[in-house]
């Protein structure tokens, strides 16, 4: 690698898309602008991609382009994540003093200060916005000396240094200071200035020193994402591939852009097999997973879908909206199938991140709708059921009343009409017995008893009228039994029904 003692180095100047990025006093214009440009430059990344990566279907589509939203952005560094580059890290540092924690820790480090101090740091940070180099110079200077232990100073000057007086030298020793001073009072921001220390050194063909420097970095913020990356870089120049591509992953399992950078990055030739490989492993991996929950959310489709079809039969519901869902449903699984064959990191990734976790969702609320509504109807139905056998209940006992009255109405009126019709005289006067209750039983039993034993003095036709109320009350006692009976199977079946809806409701 050429050095770069007294010039910039290529990946130190503004590349093509963040050209347009300069510095200035309005961070959130700055904040829109690097927004625009980060989608612009990801998506002719993205063109580019290797098909491990990206599908050719998924470049057409255009869907990985916007990525960094301004929310992003304006948490610096960390938010940036892959979308850094080198050549506008002097707006990122702007975007960086004006987030909440650094504020907070700078207002500590200058309240006891006068105001004079205050003074010479504001006019120096309005100097650098309006790009007066010089004067920005002088007055951070004059403010380092009335406050040196204020490491957004010296990162200020370490910037103005690298960027503007190209004096790398002297850069890298006011990025010394920087880290000396922010270690007792931020993590992040002292491996924010390990980067920069990094890539002095790194510029100066210094690789191992520059290595030190991110591994450093990495060990105050292991979630450092492009700290990760950087460490990655130098260690594939060094040709320490297992280090490069460990911190190569984590930094593409916290951005998946990363893939897109390392991808075009010259850094990573001397192990671009190694690089491709982890390519794969990943794209592998995702694909195992991907696989698994198309799995699972299709054995919850195929159990979900005939049971809203059998329910579209019944005339008691309406399930057009839940017929709707459902093909919905199928759509997607469809698209999610497609996908799938599409067999890229990307599309696995969102197969697995986006598509499946919405589709999972909209498959739990679609079976809590119809939990929800098959419960009320149960419930609805089980209330229903109680009154008509509560009805129920009170027929029959009124039915069980009435019958019982009939029966012995019967009892009494059937043997009179017999004995007028089969006997003369006074024999029929002697029938009336049978009009009282009491006496008529115990007289139809002893004329039964009689001519069973073969009682020879009574008439001929008191054998008609005891057999008549024999085969009337069998008759009598049989329809009894059947109308109960049958009263109580229908009961029955009520509950029997109930039961089994119950037992039956969604779980």
């Amino acid at each position: 690698m050429p050095l770069y003692l007294n010039e910039l180095a290529p990946w130190e100047r503004k590349n093509e898309y963040y050209h347009i990025v300069q510095l200035g006093k309005d961070v959130r214009e700055q904040t829109s602008i690097i927004n625009d440009q980060t989608k612009a430059m990801i998506a002719s990344q993205i063109a580019s991609a290797d098909a491990v990566i990206a599908s050719q279907e998924r470049i057409s589509e255009g869907i990985d382009t916007v990525v960094c939203g301004v929310e992003r952005v304006e948490e610096g560094i960390s938010g940036l994540e892959a979308a850094f580059e080198w050549g506008i890290s002097e707006v990122v540092w702007q975007i960086e003093q004006n987030r909440a924690i650094l504020k907070n820790i700078l207002e500590v480090l200058m309240a006891p200060l006068d105001t004079q101090a205050r003074e010479r740091k504001k006019r120096a940070e309005e100097a650098y916005a309006n790009a007066w180099i010089d004067d920005a110079e002088e007055e951070f200077l004059e403010s380092e000396k009335l406050n040196k232990f204020d490491f957004s100073i010296h990162i200020s000057l370490g910037m103005l240094y690298l960027f503007h007086k190209i004096d790398k030298i002297k850069s890298l020793s006011y990025f010394e200071k920087a880290i000396k001073y922010s270690k007792p009072k931020s993590a992040f921001i002292t491996s924010y200035a390990l980067l920069h220390k990094a890539l002095i050194h790194f510029d100066m063909g210094n690789t191992e020193q520059a290595e030190k420097s991110t591994d450093e970095a990495i060990s105050l913020s292991p979630t450092f994402s492009e700290a990760l990356y950087q460490n990655a870089q130098y260690n594939a120049q060094l040709q320490n591939a297992n280090k490069s591509i460990q911190n190569l992953e984590k930094a593409i399992r916290s951005d998946k852009i990363y893939c897109l950078k390392a991808n075009n990055d010259e850094m990573f030739d001397p192990i671009r097999d190694r690089v491709t490989n982890l390519f794969e492993k990943l794209r592998d991996e995702e694909k195992t997973k991907s696989q698994d929950f198309f799995l699972q959310l299709v054995t919850k489709h195929n159990k979900l879908k005939p049971i809203v079809i059998d329910i579209s039969k019944e005339n008691f519901i309406d399930v057009s909206s839940w017929l709707t869902k459902e093909r919905e449903l199928e759509t997607a699984l469809s698209i999610i199938s497609t996908k799938s064959g599409q067999n890229s990191y990307f599309d696995f990734l969102e197969i697995n991140n986006d598509m499946a976790p919405h589709f999972r969702k909209d498959q739990d609320k679609l079976i809590l709708e119809l939990k929800e509504k098959c419960t009320s109807i149960i419930y609805d139905r089980h209330n229903r059921i109680t009154i008509e056998e509560n009805k129920h209940r009170e027929n029959l006992m009124k039915y069980s009343g009435r019958l019982f009255v009939t029966i012995c109405l019967g009892s009494f009126a059937v043997p009179v009409i017999m004995s007028l019709i089969a006997l003369e005289g006074w024999e029929r006067l002697w029938s009336v017995a049978f009009c009282i209750p009491i006496f008529s039983q115990c007289l139809s039993i002893l004329v039964l008893y009689r001519f069973i034993t073969d009682y020879s003095g009574a008439p001929p036709g008191w054998l008609v009228v005891a057999w008549s109320l024999v085969i009337y009350l069998i008759a009598c006692i049989g329809y009894y039994v059947m109308g109960v009976s049958t009263s109580l199977k229908l009961m029955y079946h009520a509950r029997h029904g109930r039961a089994e809806i119950t037992s039956n409701r969604w779980h």
